[in-house]
């Protein structure tokens, strides 16, 4: 976005691109709305998800769509890990006129008048702006008392979460909107829902030993889809993830009202209202 204001005023800006991520230029695909290939329960049923039997299994593999490999992974990869990035309408346009400029470099710093990379090439900076992120662990172990800031990545590496919510390891503690889906404000508003009910005694969390279980299953089809999977997202099965909750909380999981909506209709908040 920052790339896109600087070159709209039309000073020249390079974007630094450490690792090339999978980029969509609008929410249309083929003229169809983005989320009809992955927030339905058909587009859903062709990726794992857990606690999923044999057979559909099988058909996961057989049926799972192949892509073209852009930049250096699949796309499904970055979709897999929520790591697919929607740009503004005019970015590409102002890339074309030369407003935005692309440097992909594994390591850089800084000299005198700006930027140097690991190819031995610099460019001129008036302004350099770090788009890097930030590392959300670091911030809950700062947070935490030290008996259980080490349970934030128990067992795996990754942070252990029942539901996205609960880590079994970590008593009187919820944690919200740290597992991530395509849709982080529809995924949390039905955690939130879930949270409630639970505190408020309408049902109770299985045996450390059964979340336990439920989490290193998730854990494990994330593994297999994604490399990025220490970026723990649902994207591909939040449906699923959804009817779980629901069934928790003693709701019908089906929420449409006929099967062909329920089957090709995404599903958005407004469906759990």
């Amino acid at each position: 976005m920052h790339a896109l204001v600087l070159g709209e005023e039309g000073k020249p800006c390079t974007m630094v691109v450490r690792t090339c991520y999978w980029i969509v230029p609008h929410y249309f695909i083929w003229g169809l709305p983005f989320y009809m290939f992955y927030s339905t329960r058909f587009s859903q049923f062709l990726h794992q998800r857990p606690n999923q039997g044999t057979l559909r299994t099988l058909l996961c593999h057989l049926l799972s769509p192949v892509y073209v490999l852009k930049p250096d992974h699949p796309f499904e990869k970055d979709y897999v890990s929520c790591q697919m990035a929607i740009l503004p309408d005019s970015f590409f346009m102002e890339a074309e006129k030369g407003n935005i400029n692309f440097k992909r470099a594994s390591n850089w710093w800084f000299w005198e008048g700006g930027v140097e990379f690991d190819d031995k090439t610099k460019i001129e900076a008036d302004l350099v702006i770090l788009a890097t992120g930030y590392d959300g662990k670091k911030k809950l172990r700062a947070l935490l008392p030290q008996q259980f800031s080490t349970f934030l990545e128990f067992p795996s590496g990754i942070m252990p979460l029942y539901r996205g919510t609960i880590n079994p390891f970590i008593p009187n503690m919820a944690f919200m909107g740290y597992v991530e889906s395509v849709s982080n404000l529809h995924t949390s508003e039905i955690r939130c829902k879930w949270l409630a009910r639970l505190i408020g005694g309408k049902f109770n969390l299985p045996s450390v030993e059964k979340m336990v279980e439920q989490i290193t299953t998730e854990m494990e089809i994330m593994k297999k889809t994604t490399r990025f999977y220490k970026r723990t997202c649902i994207s591909t099965f939040s449906i699923n993830h959804t009817d779980e909750i629901c069934e928790e909380m003693g709701w019908s999981c089906w929420r449409k009202k006929s099967w062909l909506a329920e089957a090709f209709s995404p599903y958005n908040s407004q469906d759990y209202a």
